[in-house]
């Protein structure tokens, strides 16, 4: 028997969820009820019985809970006394995230383990439409969550890692009065000679919309370019022009993501050089997010087969 194991129960108790209880203490889901059932199995009895509000203690597990309570809240007491002990062991990050961390709900879930490891001291760098591969590069930033820039692989450049999280369609994001808003899917040919809206000259957003239109030999009417994601949706919704982007802006930005067909798929991105996975504190965020989007990428997996 571990503490963590003492830790794990009296969280799954509390909220009568392994579900809840994953989320929360920062594992997946099958890690915990693994631990849960190595437990049981050294103690010889069952801890949880199912009912219809969800988990319930059995007598045995009631008995558990009540021995090991003083036993967590002694243990919670001594981590805090050696923190206390240790103020000035702080990890400081810089952390870049792009607009796709807050339209796909990841945000509480960055700044939740964040709250959870107060030895980290982070800074958000948010400027819209960074280069994060030379932030990394030149060492402005120590990790990324932001898509690549436009048909960039990081599987065999020597300096970078990268991993997907969560993987979406790119659409045409218009206003909810667009005659075209009803569709189920634009060709990427219909988008010739409309007015777009961009991110500032030469930003990841940029090149990749100038690489699509070369790709399929367009041409826009006009483009307008910001270098702050809000005005350019502000632009979107009173009907000025289209912008690219994943479909999960429509909800967010409160305008209307039709797909684009052929049909691309953009992930957001894990980022980091190489080098910064020999750190801990790069690893257990990279693992963190790997759990908690595990579900978002079994889905795209899915839709995918289909």
């Amino acid at each position: 028997m571990t503490i963590q194991q003492i830790l794990y129960v009296l969280e799954v108790a509390s909220l009568r969820s392994v579900s809840q209880a994953a989320q929360r203490l920062y594992i997946s889901q099958s890690a915990l009820s693994q631990q849960l059932r190595r437990l049981e199995e050294e103690l010889g009895y069952s801890l949880f019985t199912r009912s219809a509000h969800g988990l319930e203690l059995t007598q045995d597990g009631e008995v558990f809970c009540a021995e090991a309570r003083p036993v967590a809240e002694a243990w919670t007491g001594l981590c805090e006394r050696v923190r206390r002990e240790r103020p000035s062991e702080r990890i400081r990050l810089r952390l870049g995230i792009g607009s796709r961390v807050y339209s796909n709900g990841l945000f509480p879930q960055i700044m939740a383990f964040f709250e959870a490891n107060p030895r980290y001291e982070i800074t958000l760098v948010t400027e819209a439409g960074q280069d994060v591969l030379e932030a990394l590069r030149r060492g402005e930033l120590d990790m990324a969550l932001d898509r690549l820039p436009f048909n960039e692989d990081l599987a065999d450049n020597p300096l970078f890692f990268s991993c997907p999280l969560i993987r979406e369609r790119q659409c045409v994001l218009m206003s909810r009065e667009d005659p075209r808003a009803s569709r189920s899917s634009i060709s990427v040919a219909e988008l010739q000679g409309c007015t777009m809206m961009s991110g500032l000259e030469d930003s990841a957003e940029d090149r990749a919309m100038k690489a699509i239109a070369r790709r399929y030999h367009i041409s826009f009417n006009r483009v307008y370019r910001s270098d702050g994601i809000d005005t350019n949706m502000q632009l979107v919704r009173e009907g000025v022009g289209v912008a690219m982007g994943p479909e999960s802006f429509g909800e967010y930005f409160h305008v209307v993501a039709v797909p684009l067909a052929p049909e691309m798929q953009i992930s957001l991105q894990f980022i980091c050089l190489k080098s910064s996975l020999k750190r801990q504190e790069t690893r257990q965020f990279r693992d963190y997010l790997l759990a908690v989007t595990k579900d978002s990428l079994l889905s795209a997996d899915q839709k995918d087969d289909t």
